[in-house]
């Protein structure tokens, strides 16, 4: 079992950043709308400001129609009563739906502070993560959650790329790339000087002993619309780039997660890609 220490320390470092930063009170935030869609969460606040996350339908044990078990939303019909701080701390839950709603919500108080003109951290710029990342054939690759485009283009420059995943049917069939599965991460981790993280990790919670794991790797890629949090915890524990989302129209972006929206039409519509280098905080800890 991971220790809960190191596995939610950095969601509750970003519930502290932002409950510190007073801007909650400052502009008296509530929830105006939450969705939860097949594909992605959404959380649109009162002061307009927008935040997404991956549904991780996949770690629902009961996904059926009638869930009996944790594996449901308990407060749902209620959720929009909630006080903004009760739903940052769903972030910490072990139930899946309630972890998604959390850092949506997290990702949309995040914005706030990095719309922020005093804010220490700009982005470097917009579209793909990979770009501010230099890939040579001599270097280990290891990417957790499969992302096909970058699949193909890090298979052209080495062929040292471990793709690890839950789902083996993740990649298509013309792929030759091979699912290695999540028992393998305490092996392929160490190994790498890459690696390619999905933000969904932040919502299972695995993202901080991943980085933990992560001894010999001297870039650090979490990337994905679940990874637009504020970078201070993340960039201390060794990440060296963010590439996660900035949401430009925060009704179409609910309105397209109800509609069973993917990442592309997201980016087609209402969102465009942030990306930030990590150019002030050295890595310090790996909790």
């Amino acid at each position: 079992m991971p220790d809960i220490n190191v596995s939610k320390s950095i969601a509750r470092e970003l519930i502290a950043l932002i409950k510190d930063s007073g801007i909650i009170n400052q502009l008296d935030i509530t929830p105006k709308d939450i969705r939860i869609g097949v594909f992605y969460t959404g959380v649109v606040l009162s002061s307009g400001h927008a935040g997404m996350s991956y549904t991780p339908v996949q770690e629902i044990p009961e996904a059926v129609c009638c869930p009996r078990s944790h594996a449901k939303m308990p407060a749902a019909g209620e959720l929009l009563k909630m006080q903004i701080t009760g739903l940052m701390d769903y972030a910490l839950d072990d139930n899946a739906l309630k972890a998604a709603v959390g850092m949506a919500t997290l990702n949309a108080l995040s914005s706030i502070m990095l719309a922020d003109d005093t804010c220490r951290y700009k982005p470097s710029a917009y579209g793909n993560a990979l770009d501010l990342v230099e890939i040579t054939a001599a270097d280990t690759v290891a990417m957790v959650g499969a992302f096909p485009p970058f699949i193909k283009r890090i298979q052209e420059i080495t062929k040292n790329l471990f793709v690890i995943d839950k789902n083996p049917k993740v990649v298509g069939k013309g792929d030759t790339i091979k699912i290695e599965s999540a028992d393998r991460l305490k092996e392929i981790i160490p190994q790498a000087n890459i690696l390619v993280i999905t933000g969904v990790t932040l919502v299972n919670h695995t993202l901080g002993p991943i980085l933990k794991l992560a001894k010999k790797a001297n870039e650090i890629v979490v990337v994905g619309p679940t990874a637009s949090v504020y970078p201070e915890p993340l960039f201390k524990r060794g990440v060296t780039v963010l590439g996660g989302v900035r949401i430009t129209d925060a009704n179409q972006m609910i309105h397209l997660i109800g509609e069973a929206g993917s990442g592309y039409d997201f980016f087609e519509n209402c969102a465009e890609k942030v990306i930030m280098r990590n150019e002030v905080i050295p890595a310090m800890q790996k909790d």
